[in-house]
């Protein structure tokens, strides 16, 4: 069974001498050979369970006009019924983590995605907030109005079974050269626009995740302000 990151879902090719030579995005393994990942079952990623979707409320604004800017990231494993939340983080402007938890997923837990989320089976083996308590929790926080930052967030929301329209993604900000469906990595875009690694030796963390694509906006923000001076 070959698995491939969220990040990199589609095939890729290369020039070669002779013609084009097509590779999978998420090892560099050539088209046709053995799989990157070995499991006991077979895990998918359809979009089978829609049941339990929320909606940000519309509020009063704040005394201040801000409805609030957060950076969110989220990390899933697989079960019975598809790609379920086990971690949730959110970063606010100043960098702060306002939120971060562990998730316990519904289903039983077929596989837990460890090389792409760094979550482990201990992480949660005591934890009991289930994906309403999160909701619950990001509900009070969030309103309609609030902008919500991540990088293709179309899965943290689909994770966190939210509709919400204000978003900004960092796939779309900061675009492929070749254009959709192709995507820049997370990693990618703050080795070339912050000047640092992230997610060294492939380990993955939510916080720096979640940091990163706050970081990469207000980066963005303040590159289109000084083109207007």
């Amino acid at each position: 069974m070959r698995e491939r990151g969220r990040e990199g879902m589609e095939d890729v090719q290369d020039i070669v001498l002779g013609g084009l030579e097509t590779r999978y995005s998420c090892c560099g393994g050539v088209l046709g050979s053995a799989g990157c990942q070995v499991a006991k079952l077979h895990v998918h990623d359809q979009k089978e369970n829609i049941k339990g979707f929320v909606k940000t409320f519309v509020k009063s604004p704040p005394p201040d006009g801000n409805p609030g800017v957060f950076a969110v990231n989220c990390e899933v494993c697989y079960t019975a019924k598809g790609l379920e939340l086990t971690q949730v983080t959110v970063v606010d402007p100043s960098l702060q983590v306002v939120y971060d938890t562990f998730v316990k997923p519904d289903d039983e837990v077929i596989d837990y995605n460890t090389r792409l989320s760094g979550v482990v089976e201990d992480d949660l083996k005591n934890t009991k907030t289930s994906i309403r308590d999160v909701q619950a929790i990001l509900l009070n926080l969030f309103s309609a109005d609030t902008v919500l930052i991540g990088h293709s967030f179309e899965h943290s929301l689909y994770a966190l079974k939210l509709i919400h329209s204000s978003v900004v993604d960092t796939t779309i900000l900061f675009p492929h050269r070749l254009g959709l469906p192709h995507k820049r990595s997370l990693k990618s875009l703050v080795a070339d626009y912050l000047q640092r690694i992230i997610q060294d030796d492939d380990h993955n963390n939510s916080s720096e995740n979640a940091t990163a694509c706050m970081e990469l906006v207000l980066w963005k923000v303040k590159e289109d302000l000084k083109g207007k001076k």
